[in-house]
C-alpha cells in the first residue's frame, strides 16, 4: 500500500487500515513482479495510493446501514497544516451478520466452533513533510482488528481474531539527475483461532532506491533491501523462527525509438533461516534442519510497440518467487485423537523451497474514437512450479507408529499449476453522460499435485477446479447534475471447491459443486449539496447463490448511506 508491502500469510484483508474516501488511485500489475516489488509478488501486485494532504484536502464522514445487520462508519481527514506539513487521519468500523445458509452448507464449522458476528475496525494516520520542492518525508501508523469465520489452508472452517499494527517512515529527494529514496517499516500481526492456536508475527523492512535518468531515453533504478521476519506460535516450538533477507535489484527502461520502449528488471534474494530455542517433540526435525540458506532470483521484461497514434502492442514476461511463509516453514499444531493416546501433528517443513511462477502475455490496445472508447485484448500464460501445500487429514504422514508415538504430516512442494487464456475488454460512452465497460475472461487451468488423482485428494489443493472458465463483467453508469447511477453485472461459470467431509470436516477431501451465477449490483447517489450526498445500493440483487464462488450461498444485501463533507 503506497509502496509498502503488507501481504503475509496472516494479512487481515478485512481491515487494511485504509478507507475508500482516502484512496487516490489503485494500480493493478498482472503477473510475476518479484523483481520490481519483492519476492512474494509472484502472481501480481495491487498498489493502493492514498491522497497526499499537501495536494488534496478533505474532511469526510460516511455512515451506512442495511439488512443482515450491516453497519459501516468511516471518517477521513486530509489537512494541510502549513505549506510544508500535512496530516491524514482515517478510521472505520464495520459489522454484519454471517450468511444465513452457512450453518447448513458444506462450509459449516465443526461442532464447538462459535459463529460470531464478523466485524473489523481500523485507524490510521500519516504525517507528511515537504521542506522544499525536491524533498518529501512521511511518518505513518496504522492499527486494525478483525473477527470473522474463515476457511484455513487445511480446508477447515474456524473463527479467527486478527490484530495488525504497522509503523513506517519514508524519505525521498530529487537530486536533479535522479530520485533517491529510503523506506523503513515494522509490522506486527497477531492471530488467535480455535483450540488455543495463536500466531504472532513481526516483520521489519529497510530499503533504499536510486532512480537515475540517463539522458532523455534511459532510466535506471538500483535498490537494496534488508528484511527480518519472525514467528512465534502456540502450540508450536519454543522460541522464535525467523529469516533474514538481503536483496539487490536493478531495472533499466530504454526508449529505443519513438515506437519501441524496452524494460527489464532483475532481483536476487539471499534468505537465511534459523530457529531460536529448542526444537522439541513431537517432530522429526532438529534445530540444524532450520539452519539453511536460500538464494532466489526473479526478473521482469516488457516490450511496448507503438503501432500507430491509436494502437499499441505490449509483450511481457517474467519469473516470480513466492518464498514459503514462516507458517509453512515452522508451524506445529498438535491435536488429540479421540479415544486414542496418539496425537496428530500438522507441521511446517524447513526443507521446502520457494514456488516459482513463470508468466508471459501479449496485449493489444486500440483507441476507438476521440471520446475515450478503447478495446484491449490480452493473451496470457502462467506456470507455477514447486507449489507449496500444508498437510491435511488425508495427507500421507511423514512419521507414524510404531516408529514414532505420533502421526505427523508436513508442508511440502507438491507439484505444478498452470493457467492460460484470453481477456477482452471494451470501454466507452453511449453519450456524454452514459459511460460503460464490458470485460470477458476465458481461462483454462490444470494442476499436477502429487497424490491428487481423480476424486482422491491427498493434498488440500484443487486450483484447477476452483478457477472459473468464463467470467463476464459489465457496467453502465449515468451522470447528470446531482445524480449518479451505476448498474453492474457479474457472471461466473460453474466451479468446484475442495472441502473436508463428515461432521468434523476431517473426513476425505471432496469437491463441492458451485453452480454458474449471474449477480446484479446497483447504486444510486444524489448530491444534495457540495457537503451532503445520499446513497442507496444493492449487491447481488438477483440473489445468486454462487456469486462468491463459495459453498456457502451468497445473499442479497441492501444498504442506505449518507456522506458529509466539511
Amino acid at each position: 500500500m503506497a509502496g509498502r508491502p503488507i501481504s503475509t500469510k496472516m494479512t487481515n484483508w478485512a481491515g487494511l487500515g485504509v478507507q475508500l474516501e482516502e484512496i487516490q488511485q489503485i494500480e493493478i500489475v498482472r503477473g510475476p513482479n518479484s523483481a520490481l516489488f519483492g519476492f512474494n509478488a509472484a502472481s501480481g501486485v495491487i498498489n493502493i495510493i492514498t491522497v497526499n494532504p499537501l495536494h488534496m484536502q478533505q474532511v469526510t464522514v460516511t455512515a451506512e446501514a442495511g439488512n443482515a445487520g450491516q453497519i459501516h462508519v468511516s471518517g477521513v481527514a486530509a489537512l494541510k497544516l502549513t505549506n510544508w506539513l500535512g496530516l491524514r487521519l482515517s478510521g472505520g468500523y464495520e459489522r454484519t451478520d454471517e450468511l444465513d445458509g452457512l450453518k447448513t452448507s458444506a462450509l459449516a464449522p465443526p461442532p464447538g466452533v462459535i459463529i460470531s458476528r464478523p466485524m473489523h475496525a481500523e485507524a490510521a494516520g500519516e504525517l507528511i513533510v515537504r521542506p522544499d520542492d525536491r524533498t518529501e518525508g512521511s511518518l505513518s501508523l496504522a492499527y486494525s482488528k478483525s473477527r470473522h469465520l474463515e476457511l484455513n489452508p487445511a480446508l477447515l472452517t474456524g473463527r479467527g481474531v486478527y490484530r495488525f499494527t504497522s509503523i513506517g517512515a519514508h524519505l525521498s529527494h530529487d537530486t536533479g539527475w535522479g530520485v533517491l529514496s529510503a523506506r523503513a517499516f515494522q509490522n506486527w500481526s497477531d492471530m488467535k483461532a480455535e483450540r488455543g492456536i495463536h500466531f504472532q508475527n513481526q516483520i521489519l523492512v529497510v530499503s533504499t532506491n536510486a532512480l537515475v535518468r540517463a539522458g532523455t531515453s534511459n532510466t535506471v533504478r538500483v535498490g537494496f533491501e534488508y528484511r527480518v521476519n519472525e514467528l512465534r506460535a502456540a502450540n508450536g516450538y519454543p522460541g522464535q523462527t525467523r529469516y533474514h533477507v538481503l536483496a539487490g535489484s536493478a531495472m533499466w527502461e530504454s526508449r529505443l525509438n519513438d515506437a519501441i520502449t524496452f524494460t527489464v528488471a532483475g532481483r536476487l534474494d539471499h534468505l537465511k533461516l534459523e530457529q531460536e530455542g529448542e526444537v522439541n517433540q513431537p517432530t522429526i526435525f532438529t534445530k540444524e534442519d532450520f539452519d539453511r540458506t536460500i538464494n532466489a532470483w526473479s526478473f521482469n521484461s516488457a516490450l511496448l510497440f507503438k503501432l500507430s497514434e491509436t494502437s499499441s502492442l505490449r509483450v511481457a514476461g517474467g519469473r516470480g518467487i513466492e518464498v514459503p511463509s514462516l507458517i509453512s516453514f515452522a508451524s506445529r499444531l498438535s491435536f488429540a485423537i479421540p479415544g486414542r493416546s496418539l496425537v496428530t501433528v500438522s507441521a511446517g517443513n524447513p526443507a521446502i523451497d520457494p514456488a516459482k511462477t513463470w508468466s508471459g502475455e501479449i496485449g493489444l490496445i486500440q483507441a476507438l474514437d476521440q471520446k475515450g472508447s478503447r478495446f484491449e485484448l490480452i493473451a496470457f500464460y502462467n506456470r507455477t512450479n514447486d507449489v507449496i501445500s500444508i498437510g491435511a487429514s488425508q495427507t500421507p504422514p511423514r512419521a507414524a507408529p510404531p516408529a514414532f508415538p505420533f502421526i505427523l504430516t508436513t508442508a511440502d512442494n507438491v507439484g505444478t499449476y498452470e493457467a492460460y487464456g484470453i481477456e477482452a475488454s471494451l470501454t466507452g460512452r453511449f453519450a456524454q453522460n452514459w459511460p460503460w465497460a464490458l470485460n470477458y475472461t476465458w481461462t483454462r487451468s490444470d494442476q499436477h499435485i502429487v497424490g491428487n488423482t481423480g476424486s482422491v485428494f491427498k493434498r488440500p489443493l484443487a486450483l484447477d477446479s476452483a478457477t472459473p472458465e468464463h467470467k463476464v463483467k459489465a457496467q453502465l453508469s449515468y451522470e447528470q447534475g446531482p445524480w449518479l447511477a451505476t448498474v453492474a453485472a457479474r457472471y461466473t461459470s460453474n466451479v468446484s471447491q475442495l472441502l473436508g467431509s463428515g461432521p468434523t470436516r476431517l473426513g476425505p477431501l471432496v469437491l463441492v459443486d458451485i453452480n454458474a451465477s449471474l449477480a446484479l449490483d446497483a447504486k444510486l447517489a444524489f448530491k444534495v449539496s457540495d457537503k451532503l450526498i445520499l446513497t442507496i445500493a444493492g449487491e447481488n440483487l438477483t440473489d445468486a447463490a454462487g456469486v462468491d464462488l463459495s459453498p456457502a450461498p451468497a445473499e442479497r444485501r441492501l444498504r442506505v448511506g449518507v456522506q458529509v463533507r466539511f
